[in-house]
């Protein structure tokens, strides 16, 4: 009996000092994004080599003649700073569709796509005139980047959160109050916005402008309002 009584004398000692300061805090949200400018160091070509033929297998001969000079040609012509790699092959039948007729099948397109990745920007058009003189059918891409971005993305983060921080003290300033500690923040992600150029094909050679890559974040914060 006397250990029953000291257990409810415990509890009822402490249960008080667990409710003690657990009100609910006035507290302000706000959304900051940031951008970061940076010059790209890494160009990526995607190259397609076409053909058709009335059988598949003729097409695929073809494609791999015309899909192996590009490599070859392209490959030389980056030298030590890029790689080469197939992004996507295919094989489709051709139809016509003649009027109130069945579908006709007349023949096959394989497409090759090959991916050149270059790390010195200034034989970005060097390559691409190589892969149209070796038999390129298509260049369906010229995207500039970044080898290594956690550098960028931390930057954006980081005025990101700045932006936050500074509309949730002028919030707070705007109630008499202040910003006190940081209750939440949340990342919602930084973004590379890729940079995609507009080739101009002249007779000597194909002139490439990178311009600057935008590293863009956003983040929230919900701060406390003190007095």
């Amino acid at each position: 009996m006397k250990f029953a009584y000291a257990l409810f004398l415990i509890a009822a000692v402490s249960t008080p000092a667990q409710t003690i300061g657990s009100g609910p805090r006035s507290s302000v949200r706000a959304v900051g994004d940031g951008s970061v400018s940076v010059t790209p160091d890494q160009a990526r070509i995607n190259i397609a080599a076409v053909t058709q033929a009335a059988t598949a297998q003729d097409a695929a001969d073809q494609n791999a003649s015309v899909a192996a000079n590009i490599i070859a040609r392209v490959t030389q012509a980056l030298g030590s700073s890029g790689t080469v790699k197939t992004v996507n092959y295919s094989v489709n039948p051709n139809y016509t569709y003649p009027p109130g007729g069945s579908p006709v099948l007349n023949g096959y397109t394989v497409t090759n796509t090959i991916q050149a990745t270059l790390s010195d920007l200034t034989i970005t058009g060097k390559v691409i005139d190589a892969a149209t003189q070796a038999g390129a059918t298509r260049i369906d891409s010229l995207q500039f980047g970044l080898k290594d971005d956690s550098a960028a993305r931390s930057q954006a983060i980081r005025a990101a959160t700045l932006k936050a921080k500074a509309k949730a003290d002028a919030m707070a300033a705007s109630l008499g109050m202040k910003t006190g500690a940081v209750m939440v923040i949340q990342e919602a992600g930084a973004i590379v916005q890729p940079l995609t150029s507009n080739m101009a094909v002249s007779a000597t050679s194909t002139p490439i402008q990178p311009g600057q890559l935008d590293v863009q974040a956003n983040v929230t914060i919900e701060v406390e309002l003190v007095q």
